[in-house]
């Protein structure tokens, strides 16, 4: 097969005028591990270039191009998210997202090889006003990335008093994910046929009133992070259709919301668009009406009393029936105020084989009952070992695994 050379960076990007400094975006996010830009060194230009073959038991999954190349900015992604829920339910999600734009069938999947890590750091600085960056040393300005002015979270306009920059200009964008989608020719050789890009949003910022003081949390508004999420994604698709080479990609936009730092449930998307090529503006975003939400739910409003009882009641029955059972947790996917997906979680404290293989029967029963139509998955687990896994399709299609 022939081999693929990929995408040149976008060098006009950092020619494009339209960053807070790196350390006041890290202190929004989690600390990154040690071995986070860690990268396959053998050069993928020596290895022969291939696609996977599609799995028959997981259809609808993208296929890959092997050797697998990482994507320059890939370490920034979990010390720019706040917690793995929103890294997983965020790329996840793009995937689901792109499957509306690049069909699965004569689409594969590459990490993205356009935005290097020192352009995406760039993005998630503040910009900076003429007058900011004329007050600033050159070395100021280094430390900064100040003189290529790429940052798309607002500019502190010049206040220092941390309570007004809270309110007035918070970091809205923590991460960029970039997702490439290679069409398959009719010789099988891929060409690059376009590109997902998802903004991680911030639900909340973090601010001292002083140095080494209190750390504060301002909740921010849905509405005002979804338009600034979607103002942010027109600036991208300027400074991509500046470089003739990304003229005629279709590009798709993901707006993503994070959940808080102490939350269990991920965050959800806010918006999408999707470009075609050759065009340069964004024409309208379609509202994604999705969330996820922990069950049994205190929150009204959130979820229907229907379901929410259901649940109250499914928890019921297994503590009428296993003593050692004390409750279960659940998380529901909702879309359109629908119940899409279940997971729960029980705890055991195992005490014989016959109450494992009992408990998995009467909650297979349970499932069947209670939550019909609608994906569920249930693991039956103590804190350091899996005992059963139950699963059940929308179309009620039941799987137990009850493991030796």
């Amino acid at each position: 097969m022939k081999k693929i050379y990929l995408l040149t960076p976008l060098l006009l990007i950092l020619l494009a005028s339209c960053g807070t400094s790196e350390s006041e975006v890290a202190n929004q996010t989690q600390p990154a591990g040690e071995d986070e830009n860690e990268m396959n060194s053998v050069p993928v230009e020596e290895q022969e270039e291939m696609v996977t073959s599609e799995i028959d038991e997981s259809p609808g999954h993208y296929q890959t191009i092997i050797p697998y190349q990482l994507s320059p900015s890939r370490g920034l992604t979990s010390s720019n998210m706040v917690s793995s829920y929103n890294i997983e339910t965020f790329e996840k999600g793009l995937f689901d997202i792109s499957k509306t734009a690049f069909s699965t069938e004569n689409h594969v999947f590459r990490e993205g090889q356009v935005f290097t890590e020192e352009m995406v750091r760039g993005f998630l600085n503040r910009s900076y006003t003429s007058e900011e960056i004329d007050a600033m040393s050159e070395e100021e300005k280094a430390d900064n990335n100040a003189f290529s002015n790429l940052g798309l979270n607002p500019s502190k306009e010049g206040e220092t008093d941390p309570e007004k920059i809270a309110q007035e200009a918070p970091i809205y964008l923590s991460h960029i994910l970039e997702q490439n989608y290679m069409i398959q020719g009719e010789e099988g050789n891929p060409s690059f046929s376009g590109m997902t890009i998802g903004l991680a949003m911030n639900s909340e910022y973090y601010y001292q009133k002083e140095q080494y003081g209190p750390t504060f949390t301002r909740e921010l508004d849905e509405q005002e992070v979804r338009e600034n999420g979607e103002q942010m994604a027109a600036e991208i698709l300027e400074r991509i259709r500046a470089n003739e080479q990304y003229k005629d990609l279709k590009i798709v936009f993901g707006i993503f919301i994070q959940s808080g730092d102490t939350d269990i449930t991920p965050g959800h998307f806010l918006s999408t668009a999707v470009v075609e090529p050759g065009n340069n503006e964004i024409s309208s975003f379609t509202e994604v009406n999705e969330n996820y939400v922990s069950l049994p739910s205190s929150e009204a409003g959130k979820i229907s009393e229907e379901i929410n009882s259901e649940y109250q009641n499914f928890n019921r029955k297994l503590e009428s029936y296993f003593d050692s059972f004390t409750t279960s947790i659940g998380q529901g996917y909702f879309k359109e105020g629908e119940l899409e997906h279940l997971s729960i979680e029980i705890p055991l404290e195992y005490s014989s084989r016959g109450e494992v293989i009992g408990l998995t029967q009467y909650v297979s029963e349970l499932i069947q009952e209670h939550f019909r139509n609608t994906e569920v998955e249930i693991s039956i687990k103590d804190k350091s070992q899996s005992y059963a896994l139950i699963t059940k399709s929308a179309d009620n299609k039941l799987d137990v695994h009850i493991y030796e």
